[in-house]
Parts: C-alpha cells; sequence; structure tokens
C-alpha cells in the first residue's frame, strides 16, 4: 500500500458531502416533541468527538464500491448512536463529571437523565435499523454488539471488584466494550455493499485488531500520557483496573505481582474516601509499571495488533479508500 498516512481532518475531506450530511441525519433521526431531549441532544452533538466508528463506515462502503449507500449510511448512523448510548450510561457508572474536557450529561443535568438519554439513542438506532428493513446479518451484528458492551462492562466491574484480571480476562473486556462496536460498525457495511466473504472475514479481523489497539492505546496513556493526550494519569488505577500495562509488569516481574494485585484492592472506591492512601497506593503501582518496563512492552503489543490490522485489509481493492482505513489504524501506533 502506496498511500501516505493520512490525518483525520484529510479523511474527512476526502469522505466530502456525505460526512458533513451525517451530522445532520444523525439530528433528524434524534429529533423528538420533548424539549428537554432536545436540549441535551443539542450539548451531545456539541461535545461529539471524531465519530471514527461511522469514518470507518462510510469508508468501507467506498472501499467495497458503495454499491448500497443509503444502507451504508443508516449502518453509520447506528455505529455512532449506539456508541454515544454506551458513552452516556458510561458516565453515571463511573460517575464521570467531564468526557473530553466537556461537562456531561450525568453532571450538567442528572444521572437519571443521562441513563434515559442512553436508552433513547439506543432506542432510536434500532428503530433506525429496522424501519430501513437491513438484512438480517446486520440486526444480528448491532444485537451482538449491544450484548457484549453490557457483559464487557459487567466483567471490568466483577474484576475491579476482586482484582484478579489475567490477559485473558482483561483480552475479553476490551473486546466486549470497544472492539465488538468497530466489528459492526464496518461488517455491517461490507454486509450491505455485498462484499463477498473473503472481503467480509478481512474487514472483521481489521475492526477486532483495530479495536484492541484503540483500547490499549488509551490504557497505556493512563500510565504516560501528557497534557496533549487529554486523559488524567493514574485514572485507571483509581478504579481499580488492572490493564495492559500492569499486567505486562506482572509478566516482566512476577515476584512482586501478589503484593501489586493487594495494594490494588486496598484502593477505596466508593464516594468521598479519604484519597491520601488512593494516591500512595497509586504512586507506588505506576511506578512499579515504570520500573519493570510495562508501558514499553504494552506498546510492542499494541503495535504488533496495528500490524496484523493493516495486514488484514489487502483483501480489499487498492484504492486510497483502503489507505484511509489503515491510516485510521496507524495513527493509534506508539
Amino acid at each position: 500500500m502506496t498511500q501516505a498516512v493520512a490525518n483525520i481532518n484529510e479523511i474527512q475531506s476526502a469522505l466530502g458531502k456525505e460526512w458533513t450530511d451525517l451530522r445532520s441525519y444523525i439530528r433528524e433521526i434524534l429529533d423528538s416533541e420533548i424539549g428537554l431531549l432536545n436540549r441535551i441532544n443539542e450539548h451531545l452533538f456539541l461535545s461529539s468527538g471524531k465519530m471514527l466508528r461511522p469514518m470507518l463506515s462510510l469508508l468501507v462502503s467506498r472501499a467495497c464500491g458503495a454499491n448500497n449507500p443509503s444502507v451504508s449510511l443508516v449502518c453509520a448512523a447506528a455505529s455512532e448512536m449506539i456508541h454515544t448510548a454506551t458513552l452516556l450510561h458510561d458516565d453515571v457508572v463511573d460517575e464521570s463529571m467531564y468526557r473530553r474536557g466537556k461537562i456531561t450529561v450525568n453532571a450538567l443535568f442528572s444521572p437519571g437523565a443521562s441513563l434515559l438519554m442512553g436508552d433513547f439513542w439506543l432506542a432510536r438506532a434500532i428503530k433506525l435499523i429496522v424501519s430501513h428493513k437491513c438484512d438480517y446479518r446486520i440486526i444480528s451484528l448491532f444485537s451482538q454488539t449491544i450484548e457484549d458492551l453490557s457483559e464487557g462492562e459487567m466483567l471490568q466491574m466483577q474484576r475491579a471488584d476482586d482484582c484478579t484480571t489475567t490477559f485473558d480476562d482483561y483480552t475479553a473486556i476490551i473486546y466486549r466494550k470497544t472492539a465488538s462496536l468497530f466489528i459492526s460498525s464496518m461488517c455491517t457495511v461490507a454486509v450491505a455493499e455485498g462484499a463477498s466473504k473473503e472481503v467480509e472475514e478481512g474487514i472483521r479481523k481489521f475492526a477486532h485488531c483495530l479495536g484492541i489497539s484503540f483500547q490499549m492505546r488509551d490504557d497505556i496513556l493512563d500510565y504516560s500520557a501528557t497534557i496533549q493526550d487529554g486523559k488524567d494519569v493514574g485514572s485507571d488505577l483509581a478504579e481499580r483496573k488492572i490493564t495492559l500495562p500492569l499486567l505486562c509488569a506482572f509478566e516482566n516481574c512476577p515476584e512482586k505481582e501478589g503484593y501489586i494485585r493487594s495494594l490494588m484492592r486496598d484502593i477505596d472506591v466508593t464516594k468521598g474516601a479519604d484519597q491520601t492512601r488512593n494516591t500512595e497506593i497509586i504512586k507506588e503501582v505506576r511506578q512499579y509499571v515504570l520500573d519493570n518496563n510495562g508501558v514499553q512492552s504494552a506498546k510492542l503489543r499494541l503495535n504488533d495488533y496495528i500490524s496484523t490490522s493493516v495486514d488484514s485489509l489487502s483483501v480489499l481493492p487498492d484504492t486510497p479508500y483502503r489507505g484511509y482505513i489503515a491510516s485510521i489504524a496507524q495513527i493509534l501506533s506508539m
């Protein structure tokens, strides 16, 4: 593939009117007679992120020939709506006050409003898919993702409670919580476009590896973030989440694993807890990870997943759109 790595702005420009119309399309789908719903929606539209999942949906449509763009647009919109619904629910679970530097619905309105808005976005996504009489495989892919998202969150909560997370647990959690939605965002479009089984499998493998990479990168930043990254160092540790860098440190220095896990269990996650001891524990665990090359080892695993994801795109025709899809993975490398 000779295409240079493109940035997000270049990719958006390449998608042209189809991309600029997507936000308007989602706004139209979510319009309600209830004033409060529309007010909260406006807040969500103003604080939305890069919309990578629908971007990938539209790129897959182009890469597969754009034979059925109307259904591909439905899949793109549904993927963003499901993603936003999960964030609204996550903000309540995590008691989050800010997301992407913007105040959350949970904080600005109420936890109840955030939960109900999540339900509303999810319901409208399902209604959108059903109203367009999408192929049963598209419905099945999105249904599986909604199930995966719930199971992933519950497994993560269970492991944060007992601090017994293994590599297998970690992979299962991030597959369900992150990779599954990337898979449905891209594979539903492959189905809509009538892609061959070989192309569909290549896209699935790319989406799987991309989703894993996406979450691995975020978890690495919990130990090594800068101000520019927009993530507070130690936020995962404060929630007793054992993620990739710490698992890699356990692998590199197993003799202290039991001690570090016991320290993690001592973190008090109750609201209003005295943070003095928590801060000491987080500092010690983070230093253990840094001293035992946990971050470096995690970056190697991340980059392996990125390479695998890009290689899997060889089933697609060599077009600029294949290059743009690869670029989204390559941007994640560290």
